[in-house]
């Protein structure tokens, strides 16, 4: 989805009315609805965007009912494409969270079923302040000797109050924040069933957005109106849409050499029609100079170059190690460029002189950054970062202010649930165009009868299922929200058992059917998490509770024994010491199943006489072999053998294994090792 973003500069300043204060107060929380600022005990809350506007429109109206249409009026235009019901859940939830507020014991906000919600707690009525002024005398009157200095010990009192009061709103100044834009409205251009190039920038020329689809044909460069409209297909060199020149006349593509698959070369392509002409060879990541005669461009990951338009005169500038996703700055003077780092524990957004010089790093502590955009004044930096659930877009103040030496920190601007891809500006500066794309799943089971999968549950947005043993109850988890949940086979008694930061993956009954293990894949902190996170193994109650945790480390796939005593889970990380092993809830010791040295994904048989698990891995991350381990001869057995294998389950009699193969189900029977 190809979506357009409006979003407008706030102002500097804070403004109220003369002579009053517009902050309402409840309990230990303050509302200041001109800054959009929540504070507790005089402490900002770092709550902001549509949580603060859902509690001013209840703080509005007081004991009354606030209908969910008059929130989505206000909040989600019908001009904004969204998951509304998901969107004003997550929003409300963040706003308890703040305000430490319970649904099912409301102090301040009350939901009302399918209506609304409604501000129960008490507010207290707004104080008038009256503007002070502090006088003194300036007139001067015949004293005696001893009193002529008076007026003038009065003239320097009053400058030394004007210099304090001064002195004291620079350093206000100085300590504030620079404010910086918000998104007031988003609508896609483009919504159709081709997938687009993620993560990639759309580009303008002002008339038309510029972006690519991946089509039956290939990767295709698609065009539509800034205002948007139909679609239609632009016949270009087959590559990766890169940059436009700022006058909009042309376009940059990275293509693989057809000689040499893993080097890339450079072409541009006039519009709106022309022939690509190959500009470089062996160059990534090449950008337009200001005056559109040059082009910037990185080899090898690790070096930057300049180089004429037509190839000629290239010079280094630079070392940038790995280097991606650069972007001129509007006056032409700065290259910024994402630093992708190996493991991406810290991307960094660094820059540089376009000379070459003075390179700093922008911003660290991120991980998963994708490229970015300025403002067209220089002042504002938009850029895209993950929070570990999906994408958002994120503002920057450029430099401090001339008034401030408090150091910039990014501002969130979207909260999904929209995926947002890097954003290029629209050519009057009011506008973000950026890829969007919406993460859902949906539960299917397969039907005997028709033999195909039909949807589950209505088809919820959920994955990683595990039943009870006797059928009843089943657990999910939800999808892309990665919370655990779980609820009787026909959707009904649902509860939620976990919440961000948690992020679950292969939760298993117990054989009473009381707890639930799971691995935690976040290791508590989403915004950082990748493949190189440790994993951690919970367990918590089927009626909810606090998780415990029982191991933590590079851990996954924990699986019961049929007694309920012992769990067999895998350590270790894909070619980093693989083994599975086994927990003895009783006394906590773990112990290694012998033979099992790079092997992964256990699963006990319901007897508990053998465990399975996959042995090595393929390019796509599954597994090669799967095995057989007999606790009876402590031995190992090849049970099948594939090239991307994975997800395999027990049959509830124990004598077939089911997994996937490809694109394929398959069974395996144990006994024969014949294969269906």
């Amino acid at each position: 989805m190809l979506t357009h973003l409006r979003y407008t500069a706030l102002s500097l300043w804070c403004a109220m009315p003369s002579g009053q204060n517009q902050t309402v107060r409840f309990g230990p929380f303050e509302l200041d609805p001109q800054c959009a600022e929540v504070r507790q005990d005089g402490i900002r809350l770092k709550l902001q965007g549509q949580p603060i506007q859902i509690l001013e429109m209840l703080l509005a109206k007081p004991g009354q009912l606030v209908t969910r249409e008059e929130i989505q009026e206000r909040l989600w235009p019908a001009d904004t494409f969204v998951d509304f019901d998901h969107s004003l859940n997550t929003a409300v939830k963040k706003l308890r969270q703040a305000l430490s507020d319970e649904a099912d014991a409301p102090h301040y906000i009350e939901t009302l079923p399918k209506r609304g919600y409604r501000f129960i707690g008490k507010v207290e009525p707004p104080s008038e302040v009256a503007a002070a002024v502090l006088p003194f005398e300036t007139k001067l009157h015949p004293a005696s000797k001893g009193t002529r200095r008076i007026p003038h010990i009065r003239f320097l009192a009053g400058c030394a109050i004007v210099l304090i009061a001064g002195t004291g709103l620079l350093i206000y100044l100085a300590s504030k924040p620079v404010p910086l834009p918000r998104i007031t409205g988003a609508h896609p251009l483009v919504r159709n069933a081709y997938p687009k190039m993620w993560p990639s920038r759309p580009m303008t020329d002002g008339t038309s957005v510029y972006f690519q689809e991946d089509r039956p044909a290939g990767v295709t460069t698609m065009q539509v109106p800034v205002t948007g409209g139909t679609e239609s297909t632009i016949d270009t060199v087959r590559g990766r849409l890169q940059d436009i020149s700022r006058d909009g006349s042309q376009l940059l593509f990275v293509v693989p050499d057809e000689t040499q698959p893993e080097q890339t070369n450079i072409w541009s392509q006039p519009l709106p029609v022309g022939p690509p002409r190959l500009i470089l060879k062996n160059a990534d990541s090449p950008i337009w100079t200001q005056d559109g005669r040059g082009v910037f461009f990185i080899r090898d990951e690790k070096e930057l170059f300049r180089a004429n338009s037509d190839g000629t005169e290239i010079h280094r500038l630079a070392m940038t190690p790995n280097a991606d996703s650069p972007i001129l700055s509007p006056d032409g003077t700065r290259i910024r460029y994402v630093e992708i780092p190996d493991p991406l524990i810290d991307m960094r957004i660094r820059e540089l002189h376009a000379d070459g010089t003075n390179p700093h790093v922008v911003l660290a502590g991120q991980t998963f950054v994708f490229g970015g955009t300025w403002s067209l004044d220089g002042k504002v930096f938009f850029f895209t970062a993950s929070d570990g659930d999906r994408n958002n877009l994120w503002a920057l103040a450029d430099e401090p202010s001339h008034w401030s030496w408090s150091s910039a920190a990014p501002q969130q601007l979207t909260f999904g649930p929209t995926s947002i891809g890097p954003p290029s500006i629209s050519k009057d500066g009011r506008q973000l165009f950026a890829i969007g794309v919406e993460h859902q799943g949906e539960l299917s089971v397969y039907d005997h009868t028709s033999r195909k999968f039909v949807p589950f549950l209505d088809g919820i947005s959920a994955s990683y299922v595990d039943f009870t043993r006797d059928g009843q109850w089943m657990t999910y988890v939800s999808y892309p929200e990665g919370t655990l949940w779980r609820s009787k086979i026909d959707g009904s008694e649902k509860r939620q058992l976990t919440s961000p930061p948690f992020a679950v993956m292969n939760p298993r009954w117990s054989p009473d059917g009381k707890l639930i293990v799971f691995t935690e894949l976040a290791n508590g902190d989403r915004r950082h998490m990748n493949e190189n996170t440790p994993h951690r193994i919970y367990v918590v109650g089927a009626d909810g509770g606090a998780p415990n945790l029982l191991l933590s480390g590079h851990l996954a796939d924990p699986t019961w024994s049929p007694d309920g005593y012992s769990i067999a889970y895998a350590s270790g990380s894909e070619g980093t010491d693989l083994e599975i092993r086994i927990l003895d809830l009783r006394n906590l010791n773990s112990s290694k199943v012998p033979g099992s040295d790079g092997m992964w994904s256990p699963r006990w048989s319901p007897d508990g006489s053998h465990i399975v698990a996959f042995d090595g891995f393929s390019p796509q991350g599954a597994g090669l072999k799967l095995m057989l381990f007999a606790f009876t001869t402590n031995t190992w057995e090849e049970l099948a053998a594939g090239a991307i294998l994975g997800w395999e389950s027990w049959s509830h009699d124990g004598k077939f294994v089911y997994l996937q193969d490809g694109n394929s189900l398959v069974r395996v029977n144990v006994s024969t090792r014949a294969r269906e």
